[in-house]
């Protein structure tokens, strides 16, 4: 997995700005004690901004619950640290009518296995709602940021590119899928147009 580049504030340093209170007059005598003060409302500035990276950071990882650190700790864990890492047991992709599924892959060769509509409407839904709510323009990006979620994350046995390939290929067979089922409603609602007749009331 190549190393996940952040963009925007994610990407910034923290530069805690702290405003000196009226009447802190520094001098000999109360340097110490003013220097205590200053320090206390710069460490009250970083913990401040680290609340709002955090939230930013969640939102990079698709976690909404905003008080669920752990699920932040886990995506980061498994991201960064070789001990978080699934050793590469040979898995399949099989899809159902609940989701894409993972199993142990057996000795068998051939084509792979294809997703079944639902899993590839739930796709194309995801994408879509990524793309509308984080103002995104390409497929990749969207495909990129919806990898890091539980839900979609990548098989053991796959690599991030090899993943987001598959996840690709399976957003334009969605998108076939799509636009047969709307050329079939429309061939049907123009059936039932010609078998319903003349409107006697014309």
């Amino acid at each position: 997995m190549g190393k996940h580049r952040w963009k925007g504030e994610l990407a910034k340093p923290i530069r805690p700005r702290v405003i000196r209170p009226r009447g802190l007059r520094v001098t000999a005598k109360r340097a110490q004690a003013a220097n205590r003060q200053m320090e206390a409302l710069y460490r009250r500035a970083i913990k401040k901004e680290y609340f709002v990276k955090l939230d930013l950071l969640m939102d990079e990882y698709g976690i909404t619950d905003k008080t669920d650190f752990f699920s932040l700790a886990l995506a980061l864990a498994i991201e960064h640290l070789p001990g978080f890492k699934i050793d590469a047991t040979p898995l399949r992709l099989e899809g159902d009518d609940q989701g894409p599924q993972f199993v142990v892959q057996d000795n068998n060769r051939g084509r792979p296995t294809k997703w079944s509509p639902r899993p590839l409407n739930n796709l194309l839904n995801a994408v879509e709602e990524i793309k509308e709510k984080d103002s995104l323009s390409t497929d990749d990006e969207a495909l990129s940021r919806l990898a890091r979620r539980v839900k979609w994350s990548r098989p053991a046995n796959q690599r991030r590119e090899q993943w987001l390939k598959t996840l690709k290929n399976r957003l334009a067979e969605a998108r076939r899928c799509a636009r047969l089922v709307r050329i079939a409603e429309a061939d049907l609602l123009e059936q039932l147009k010609q078998l319903s007749g003349p409107n006697p009331g014309n």
